[in-house]
C-alpha cells in the first residue's frame, strides 16, 4: 500500500515535464527580425538542415521569415512523423510548377487515389520485371559509351553529368512508354530536358525572392508542358489501339483495373507517366555524377571495383544474374546516396496539432525530412564525411534504424522505383568502369547546388581514359543470348 503514493507522485512529475516540454519551443537558431533563417538557408539548404541536425539534435526549430518551421532529423522523429503520425501529414505541394508539370501522380497524390496509383506501380515493379530489363538496358547503354572512346583518345574533358542524364533517360524513357517508345521517345526526351532549361529556379537569395519569375520564361515553359502533354496524349492513344503487352508502366498501368471497371483515364495515365519520368532520371543522374567524383578521389576504392567488375562481366555486356554478384558496386552507389541524397529534403504539413519528440507542433505548420543531415550525423554513421562503402556491407547494415538512411524516403511513402533505379545505376556504373576510368580536371573543392534534385555547381567535368586500350571492344552476345529471358517480362 505504501508503494502506491510514491508511484502516483513519479508519474505526478512525469507529467509535469512533459507539459512543460510541449508548451516550449524546440532548440533552434535565433531567428532575424522578420527574415527568420531566410538567408542562411537560401544560400544552401542542404548544409543550412545539417548544421541544425549538428547543432541543435534530432528535433528542432527555425523561423522561415516569421514562420516557425521544424526540422526532424533523428530516426525516432522521423518514425513518429512518417509512420506513427501519418494520417495527420500530408505531403506539401505548394510548388505549382511542379503539380502543373505531373498533375496528381503518385508524388502529389493522396489518400484512395494514391492507394490505387501505388498499388498498380508496385505490381508493375516486380523484382524479376526490373531484373528482365537489364540485358536490354545494358544494349542500350553500349552506343552511348561508345561516344566517349574519342574523348579518351583526345585527351578532351567532358562533363559527364549531362552524359549521364541523357543514358538515364533512355532507360526511363523506354521504361515508362515501352512500344510506344520508339515513335514518341525522341520527342519526350527533347521536351524533358527543354523543360528544365526554362524552369522556374528556386532564388539563391533574400532579394531575388522578392521578384516575380520572368514572365517570358513562364511563358516558354508552359508551352513546353503544352507539348509535352500533346505527345504523352499521343503516346497514351497509340497503346490503347495496340494493346500492346510488355514490361512498361504505360502498358501496365494501362490494362490495370480494367476488368473491374476502375482503370486509369488518360488524364491519370499522364500523371503517372510523366510522374514517373521526371522522378526517375535525374535521381539516377545524380548518384552515378557523384559517384565518379568519390571514385576519383579514392583510388583504392575505383580498383577494387573495377577488379570486381572485370571478375563478374569481364569483357561482355550485363546481364540479368550479374546484378546480385556485383556487390561492392552496390556498396558505392549506397554510400554515394548517403553522401548526396538527390532528394535532399522532403516536407509534411500538420493537418491538426499534434506533438512531435515531445514538442508542440500547431496545425499547419511544416515538418522537413532532410537525408541529407539525417545522413551526416556522427551517431549514426562514425566520420560521416568520409566516402567509405564498408558501411554498406550486410554485417554493418544489421541493426541499423531503417530511419537512419533514407536517400528513397521512407515510411509508406518511400519511392517505389528504388529497385528500378539501384539496378539502372548499377548497369551504367559497371559498364562505365569497365571500359574507362574518370579523373576531375581539378581540385577545386566540390559546391552542391540545390534544385529539383542536388547537383554539382558547375557540372561534373572529367577526363575520360580507356582502361584497356588494346583489348577487344566489349561484346554483346551474352546480351543477345538472354533476350529470351528478357520477353518473358
Amino acid at each position: 500500500m505504501s508503494a502506491q503514493p510514491q508511484y502516483s507522485e513519479e508519474r505526478a512529475k512525469q507529467g509535469t515535464k512533459q507539459r512543460a516540454r510541449q508548451s516550449a519551443e524546440p532548440p533552434g537558431p535565433k531567428p532575424l527580425p522578420l527574415l527568420g533563417s531566410l538567408p542562411e538557408l537560401r544560400r544552401n539548404p542542404m548544409e543550412f538542415y545539417a548544421r541544425l541536425a549538428r547543432d541543435y539534435g534530432g528535433f528542432s526549430r527555425f523561423y522561415y521569415g516569421r514562420k516557425p518551421t521544424f526540422l526532424a532529423a533523428s530516426p525516432e522523429s522521423i518514425k513518429e512523423l512518417l509512420v506513427d503520425k501519418r494520417e495527420i501529414y500530408v505531403k506539401n505541394t505548394r510548388y505549382a510548377a511542379i503539380r502543373r508539370a505531373i498533375g496528381n501522380g503518385l508524388l502529389n497524390s493522396e489518400g484512395e487515389t494514391w492507394k490505387k496509383q501505388r498499388r498498380c506501380t508496385q505490381n508493375i515493379l516486380n523484382r524479376k520485371a526490373i531484373r528482365d530489363q537489364v540485358a536490354e538496358a545494358a544494349e542500350v547503354i553500349a552506343p552511348e559509351l561508345e561516344r566517349w572512346q574519342s574523348a579518351a583518345k583526345s585527351g578532351t574533358a567532358i562533363d559527364i553529368e549531362p552524359d549521364l542524364t541523357r543514358m538515364v533517360q533512355l532507360l526511363i524513357g523506354q521504361w515508362v512508354l515501352g512500344s510506344q517508345y520508339a515513335r514518341y521517345g525522341g520527342q519526350v526526351t527533347e521536351l524533358v530536358a527543354a523543360v528544365r532549361q526554362a524552369w522556374p529556379e528556386p532564388p539563391r537569395s533574400i532579394w531575388a525572392s522578392l521578384k516575380p519569375p520572368p514572365l517570358l520564361r513562364l511563358r516558354k515553359l508552359e508551352s513546353l508542358l503544352e507539348k509535352l502533354d500533346e505527345v504523352v496524349y499521343a503516346a497514351i492513344r497509340g497503346q490503347r489501339e495496340s494493346g500492346s503487352v510488355d514490361f512498361s508502366l504505360l502498358s501496365g498501368l494501362a490494362r490495370a483495373g480494367v476488368e473491374e471497371g476502375q482503370g486509369f483515364s488518360d488524364a491519370e495515365l499522364r500523371d503517372q507517366l510523366l510522374t514517373a519520368y521526371h522522378a526517375g532520371f535525374e535521381t539516377s543522374a545524380s548518384n552515378l555524377t557523384f559517384l565518379f567524383y568519390e571514385l576519383y578521389h579514392h583510388p583504392e576504392i575505383r580498383q577494387r571495383l573495377h577488379r570486381e567488375v572485370d571478375d563478374v562481366l569481364g569483357s561482355r555486356l550485363p546481364e540479368s544474374g550479374d546484378i546480385t554478384k556485383l556487390e561492392y558496386a552496390r556498396c558505392c552507389l549506397s554510400e554515394t546516396l548517403r553522401l548526396y541524397p538527390p532528394a535532399y529534403n522532403f516536407t509534411r504539413v500538420a493537418l491538426e496539432e499534434n506533438t512531435l519528440s515531445g514538442y508542440a507542433v500547431p496545425k499547419g505548420s511544416m515538418v522537413i525530412v532532410s537525408p541529407y543531415a539525417t545522413h551526416r550525423i556522427e551517431e549514426l554513421f562514425p566520420d560521416p564525411l568520409t566516402f567509405d562503402p564498408e558501411r554498406f556491407r550486410p554485417e554493418a547494415v544489421e541493426g541499423r534504424s531503417q530511419f537512419a538512411y533514407i536517400p528513397f524516403g521512407a515510411g509508406h511513402r518511400f519511392c517505389v522505383g528504388q529497385g528500378l533505379a539501384e539496378v539502372q545505376t548499377k548497369v551504367i556504373a559497371s559498364m562505365i568502369c569497365q571500359r574507362f576510368e574518370l579523373d576531375c580536371v581539378s581540385d577545386r573543392p566540390l559546391e552542391t547546388q540545390a534544385g529539383t534534385v542536388m547537383r554539382p555547381r558547375g557540372g561534373m567535368p572529367m577526363l575520360v581514359r580507356a582502361r584497356h586500350p588494346a583489348s577487344a571492344p566489349i561484346s554483346s552476345s551474352a546480351a543477345s543470348a538472354a533476350a529470351p529471358d528478357t520477353e518473358s517480362a
